[in-house]
């Protein structure tokens, strides 16, 4: 081909790239002065982007800058409050920000004042922002898009005049109300005037309040439990907090009781929350949206009388689990069970599991065990899970308050899910001499669901302090039975004597305490009555040490 017709085919071909310029706004040094009341037009069509990040920003969840920026310089004509608004006016999803007058170009990630990604109720994911204004002082205005988009749209900016909202819009104004079910509520047009919580998992992923809160006043005439609940009963993704007994508004951080966010098995990010109530005592009930999100629903107000939690549910009430063979664990005659179903966490002192991904919130369910390692210096965990799709985190921690050192001892944390039910793992790097931890197992409730397992400690047990020695004989017959079982124990010393029975899966099917027995010769005559036929493990514990037998029931 001809060298000179080649090079004019790429000129050709490039000509409409080379010719494509950036808006004369691209750059913060050239900001657009605008006036308020303006419908401005405005395109971030080939815009670079020039303008800082903002870690840990309220506007986003998911990266922390505007893609495509141009700029606008704008001065207050009032004092009071302004609102710029693109919403449903722009042709792509926006993304803006304002920073602090006073400033001038180029900014840096600590000067931004406001920000807005998704305006409430704006189509397409359009912007609109309020802020507080002073007359006379220079506001800097970025506007640009989210994940790289870019395009064309108007904007105004005027004077914010805060709509009437609903009835229980403040929490001065606070709704009366008793238990009720299908109460009608929204929160359309509510402003926010609850506090913040920072660093309480209620109020993670980026939003650490209850935006377009509503407030209802709640004194019950009864001592006990109530459920509040929306789930699956409304429009947007709502969140929940209570505040008391007694707060005054506005109440603080210090006065939240309880609260929630997205609730186990709850659809569209809705919400339900439990809490308990002291009769004659007062509690202000918040509901609002995350993010800022607003919309209609029902929810239920009702007495409620909860399950227990598991014995284990606190970590002062651990389990004690204890290190076996591995011919003792595949021969499953000591497996260590338990469930998270009804249990529940301390949100104000929870730590995420380090093999949990997404650290930025949720709701748990998390139950301990402890042990001593008896010097092993490794010590391999097997966990199974019972419930068919259930899930947990399996994490190791020094005490009650305080996880292991991660960078010492490895492969502290896994998971068991779905697609793994049965996972072997091994805590390695366990100092020599004998010590005591603690295991956690948790379910994330906002997407997980919780249910039985079991798991098995393999190790060395002669290594340092010998496994506890059962001061005394067990003896179980007829075995195999049909309907009945008898145990006899004989004790060398008084102990304090629990006997449980456990299925092949390591499930407990009944626990009987008999409390503190003398030292001598016990007997039991135990009806296996609703007991199905299969194998069986009846275990007898006395003060930690642990004597099992196998038992088949025909």
């Amino acid at each position: 081909m001809n060298r000179l017709f080649t090079l004019l085919l790429l000129v050709g071909l490039w000509s409409p790239l080379l010719m494509a310029q950036a808006p004369e706004n691209d750059s913060c040094q050239n900001a657009i002065p605008v006036l308020a009341g303006d419908t401005v037009a405005f395109s971030t069509i080939d815009a670079t982007w020039e303008g800082p990040f903002h870690p840990d920003n309220p506007c986003s969840t998911d990266n922390d800058t505007i893609f495509h920026d141009i700029w606008y310089v704008w001065t207050a004509e009032w004092d009071g409050q302004a609102i710029w608004t693109m919403c449903g006016t722009a042709d792509f999803d926006t993304r803006i920000a304002v920073y602090k007058p006073g400033l001038t170009c180029p900014f840096g990630p600590d000067d931004l004042l406001t920000c807005n990604e998704d305006g409430p109720g704006c189509a397409g994911f359009t912007s609109e922002v309020v802020w507080d204004v002073v007359a006379g002082q220079t506001y800097y205005l970025r506007l640009g898009g989210y994940g790289g988009e870019s395009g064309t749209g108007t904007f105004v900016i005027a004077p914010y005049v805060p709509p009437a909202g609903p009835p229980s819009n403040d929490c001065e104004n606070a709704t009366v109300i008793g238990l009720v079910e299908g109460y009608e509520f929204d929160n359309l047009d509510a402003t926010t005037d609850g506090p913040e919580h920072p660093g309480n998992p209620c109020f993670g992923f980026g939003d650490n309040t209850v935006q377009a809160d509503i407030w209802y006043s709640f004194t019950p005439d009864f001592t006990g439990t109530v459920l509040w609940t929306g789930c699956n009963t409304a429009s947007f993704d709502t969140r929940l907090a209570v505040y008391g007994p007694d707060a005054s508004c506005p109440p603080t951080d210090a006065d939240l009781y309880e609260c929630n966010d997205d609730g186990p098995g709850c659809s569209g990010f809705t919400s339900e929350l439990y809490f308990d109530v002291e009769a004659g005592k007062t509690y202000l009930l918040r509901l609002g949206g995350f993010g800022g999100d607003q919309g209609v629903g029902t929810f239920d107000l009702v007495e409620f009388v909860p399950p227990e939690p598991p014995a284990n549910d606190l970590c002062e009430n651990a389990d004690t689990a204890w290190i076996i063979t591995a011919q003792q664990a595949d021969d499953l005659d000591v497996t260590h069970s338990g469930t998270t179903e009804h249990a529940d966490f301390n949100p104000d002192q929870f730590l995420f599991p380090v093999c949990l991904g997404n650290q930025t919130g949720g709701e748990f369910a998390t139950v301990w065990y402890k042990f001593n390692s008896l010097g092993n210096t490794e010590i391999e965990i097997r966990v199974s899970a019972v419930t068919p799709g259930a899930e947990f985190y399996v994490d190791l921690w020094q005490s009650c308050t305080e996880m292991v050192d991660t960078s010492v001892i490895t492969d502290n944390c896994l998971f068991v899910s779905v697609d793994e039910p049965y996972v072997v793992d091994t805590f390695s790097n366990l100092p020599p001499e004998p010590t005591e931890f603690y295991i956690r197992v948790t379910t994330r409730l906002t997407t997980d669901l919780p249910g039985e397992f079991f798991f098995q400690l393999v190790g060395d047990i002669t290594t340092g302090t010998e496994e506890p020695v059962f001061p005394g004989r067990v003896l179980v017959a007829p075995n195999p039975t049909t309907d009945f079982v008898n145990l006899y124990l004989n004790l060398e010393d008084r102990k304090e004597v629990t006997y449980r029975l456990m299925d092949a899966l390591g499930r407990e099917v009944w626990r009987l305490p008999k409390g503190v027995l003398p030292a001598g010769e016990h007997s039991e005559r135990i009806a296996l009555d609703g007991v199905p036929q299969g194998v069986y493990f009846l275990l007898v514990e006395a003060d930690g040490a642990l004597k099992t037998q196998r038992l088949v029931k025909h």
